[in-house]
């Protein structure tokens, strides 16, 4: 991770995908004592991630590209509430039905067949 440029003082770190080859109970973690460090430290990040998930649950604002260009730039609760771009409206979706799908399981998961 970027745990250098902070040691150096840094008030940017850059990050890429930092936080997607990890299993889900690290990955959370990291990502609690990474916000937490940040608003300890006074820091600014900015990170490249393709988790529409964990860009809305990290970041303070959210710039979606798509073919090069930045279609919406915005608070996590804006682009929820108001996409700009069909492109923005599909990647919102993505978590949504992935959250539903876990949903549906864990309902079956409960029912005895």
């Amino acid at each position: 991770m970027a745990w250098r440029a902070l040691a150096a003082g840094s008030r940017l770190v850059l990050m890429d995908e930092p936080f997607g080859a990890l299993d889900p109970i690290t990955r959370d973690g990291l990502r609690a004592d990474f916000l937490d460090l940040k608003n300890r430290m006074g820091f600014a990040a900015v990170m490249v991630t393709h988790d529409m998930a964990e860009a809305l649950l990290m970041a303070d604002r959210i710039a979606v590209m798509h073919a090069g260009e930045i279609v919406q730039y915005d608070t996590p609760r804006a682009l929820l509430n108001a996409p700009a771009h069909p492109i923005v409206r599909q990647m919102l979706e993505s978590p949504l039905h992935e959250a539903d799908a876990v949903q549906a399981l864990k309902a079956e998961a409960g029912r005895d067949d």
